[in-house]
């Protein structure tokens, strides 16, 4: 394959949605054999925390409400672990208020995307990342 000869690897992406079907309409969206992994997926807070310190990946997709959770604490607890500040978090949501998007962003968010109409979007935006993923090389130790 010639993104592994190259050094490069793929864009690691962890998918937080309480939602099976969601999750899995939202990897295949934006698996890209290659350049885009989808390493994972969870449905809560608590589990999406343990899966971004074990699976350490270069992005959330992350629900903003996980069952009765919050996506913003996970957004709040990724942002204060200085360990996790390569992460990026691009938040998802039905509920598509200037408020809760702006909130979202100030937490440390790297992105905000409603389900119904900007998946297209997101989709692209995680294929950007993997391009900028793809530029960068792996050190032979990685």
């Amino acid at each position: 394959m010639a993104t592994a000869a190259s050094g490069a690897r793929p864009l690691k992406v962890l998918i937080a949605d309480d939602s099976a079907p969601v999750a899995e309409m939202l990897a295949q969206l934006i698996s890209d054999p290659g350049r885009v992994e989808v390493v994972g997926s969870t449905e809560s807070q608590e589990g999406t925390l343990q899966s971004v310190r074990r699976l350490l990946p270069d992005v959330v997709i992350l629900d903003l409400q996980l069952g009765s959770d919050s996506g913003a604490d996970v957004i709040r607890a990724v942002r204060a672990d200085p360990s996790l500040a390569h992460v990026r978090l691009l938040v998802t949501s039905n509920h598509v208020s200037p408020q809760l998007r702006s909130g979202c962003m100030r937490l440390g968010a790297d992105g905000y995307y409603d389900k119904v109409k900007e998946l297209q979007a997101l989709a692209e935006k995680v294929a950007e990342l993997a391009g900028e993923m793809g530029n960068r090389t792996v050190s032979p130790d990685k």
